[in-house]
């Protein structure tokens, strides 16, 4: 049953979390993500003033952004909650349809708001998607670098396929395996990489950075 409260958690971060990155990165501005914060604070709090004229004391935009940003998560942390408490019987049954935040967004159109904008203003910005096309592209010809070679046999694999399969690391490599454990020991060395390390790694493999590195 706790993983309704994990899963809580990852929508919060979704939906904050990446709202104030855009700002940071000026995708979104100050009014737009103040105002829809301020929202979802204002409807579950009981004591408005005090946020509003702590806000109005905070003289730098981003600091404003994250003391919002922060009462906004206690705020969706308490009523996941609440709700997780009020539907607890529901969970054990295996009855429960939606998402903790789903069943809020039902009650609270403020978190609606917040999730409608991101995808209209922040996922489908013009960057993000140029970011986002560029891990694609990444992710695929990693993948298409080794799995083509872990599977042929060993007597089918040229020169080129053994340079491959030398970048993999013995414990992802399970050549005695079937075909589905070793595409599987592939894509473990993948998803573990850094964005940092799968991006180095992939402008080595296909020639745009080349040099000796230690």
């Amino acid at each position: 049953p706790f993983v309704w409260l994990v899963e809580a958690a990852d929508d919060i971060c979704y939906n904050i979390i990446d709202m104030e990155d855009a700002h940071r990165l000026g995708i979104v501005s100050t009014a737009d993500c103040k105002n829809l914060f301020f929202e979802l604070v204002k409807s579950e709090t009981d004591d408005i003033k005090r946020v509003k004229d702590k806000l109005d004391s905070i003289g730098n935009e981003n600091e404003q952004i994250s003391y919002l940003r922060a009462k906004v998560i206690n705020a969706l942390i308490n009523k996941s909650i609440e709700l997780y408490k009020n539907n607890f019987n529901t969970i054990l049954e295996g009855n429960l349809a939606k998402g903790l935040l789903d069943i809020y967004k039902s009650e609270n159109n403020a978190l609606q708001d917040i999730e409608s904008f991101s995808i209209e203003k922040i996922y489908n910005h013009k960057a993000v998607v140029e970011i986002e096309n560029a891990g694609y592209n990444v992710m695929y010809e990693l993948l298409d670098h080794f799995i083509p070679s872990i599977l042929k046999s060993h007597n089918e694999r040229k020169s080129y396929d053994k340079k491959a399969l030398k970048l993999l690391p013995k414990q992802f490599v399970y050549d005695e395996g079937t075909d589905y454990q070793k595409i599987l020991g592939v894509i473990d060395f993948v998803s573990g990489m850094t964005d940092n390390y799968a991006t180095d790694l992939y402008r080595k493999i296909k020639g745009i950075d080349i040099g000796m590195t230690v």
